[in-house]
């Protein structure tokens, strides 16, 4: 089975629409740099019960099918990692998605929304992938990207 991590994802409604297709692809976990503190836990009682009803509703009730999982030091925890590292680049020079084969034990690594990866966590890549550009708009929505990306290695 494959498995996944989302670097520090900068918004709530893309965070949770990957959260939402992991569940749907059957993953049972999904593991989060949370640089941006999007799963920070409010402090008021009633901060906490919005946030909990919104992350129902946004993710359509697949939080409560999945487990989400802090990565503290991303750097270590990817260095601790026993199987391959691949992560989605937009990079002409990384392989192109379709010509590559996933294997059990696979991290799928997604960078956030602005930025992509940090350089020092992309040098240690076993894999780069990318999707390639037909069209005019240079970007993808990471959501959108992420749920592409499921499609091939599980689909």
């Amino acid at each position: 089975m494959l498995d996944v991590l989302i670097h520090s994802p900068q918004y709530r409604p893309n965070l949770s629409s990957m959260i939402r297709t992991a569940e749907f692809y059957g993953l049972k976990k999904v593991y989060v740099y949370d640089s941006f503190k999007l799963l920070k836990t409010p402090e008021s009682k009633k901060e906490r019960a919005n946030m909990a009803h919104m992350a129902r509703v946004w993710t359509a009730g697949a939080i409560e099918h999945i487990e989400i999982e802090i990565v503290e030091d991303d750097l270590q925890w990817l260095a601790d990692w026993q199987g391959r590292k691949i992560a989605t680049l937009v990079d002409p020079s990384a392989q192109v998605l379709r010509e590559f084969s996933f294997h059990d034990g696979d991290l799928l690594i997604f960078g956030n929304e602005r930025d992509g990866l940090p350089k020092e966590l992309a040098d240690g890549l076993d894999h780069a992938l990318y999707i390639p550009q037909k069209g005019i708009t240079d970007c993808i929505n990471v959501a959108v990207s992420f749920g592409i990306f499921l499609e091939r290695a599980l689909g």
